[in-house]
């Protein structure tokens, strides 16, 4: 499966000014609301806005948790966390959901695997789950590649499992900014 991007999906984390820290989660529910209520937001915690606009609201106070859903593709949406701890990767799963998540911290240039989660159960390792294995076989699985590259191949991964990549549509689209105590 060789698949790839217009643009780099480094590139865009950039532009929007989340390659400093990025925690990203892909579900396979397609309603933003779905995935909001699945997360328990209050109705009254919830604002519809573009990314830019959800970043600027945000305040990242110790013991709050901020996230913007986003449609994805069919089938699918995103969560991008904006401050506090990442989603339950098992609430989010149950049902026969899949759950993929992605972490970065770039000020020490760490990168967190992908971790994926199906009907609440989590695979420690998601290159050991066999079926995704043709969006990968193209990748250099050493584990010495710079952790960029690193980041780039598992964003590319990850554009190929939901059929989209980051682009500069998604970025700009509204979603839902939700604030969790």
């Amino acid at each position: 499966m060789k698949i790839f991007p217009t643009e780099g999906q480094k590139d865009l984390l950039v532009e929007n000014r989340l390659y400093d820290s990025f925690f990203a989660t892909w579900v396979s529910i397609e309603g933003i609301n779905a995935v909001a209520m699945r997360l328990e937001v209050a109705p009254e915690a919830k604002t519809i806005c573009d990314l830019q606009t959800a970043v600027r609201l945000c305040d990242p106070s110790p013991g709050t948790q901020w996230f913007w859903i986003a449609q994805h593709a069919p089938g699918w949406s995103h969560i991008l966390t904006l401050s506090g701890a990442g989603p339950c990767p098992d609430t989010l799963s149950l049902n026969r959901q899949r759950v993929f998540e992605l972490a970065y911290i770039g000020g020490i240039e760490e990168i967190y695997p992908l971790a994926y989660t199906y009907d609440g159960k989590s695979d420690a390792d998601f290159f050991d789950v066999l079926e995704y294995a043709p969006y990968w076989e193209d990748f250099d699985s050493s584990h010495h590649i710079p952790v960029e590259e690193e980041l780039e191949q598992q964003l590319i991964i990850m554009g190929r499992i939901t059929g989209r990549f980051y682009d500069r549509e998604f970025f700009s689209s509204q979603g839902l900014l939700c604030k969790m105590p």
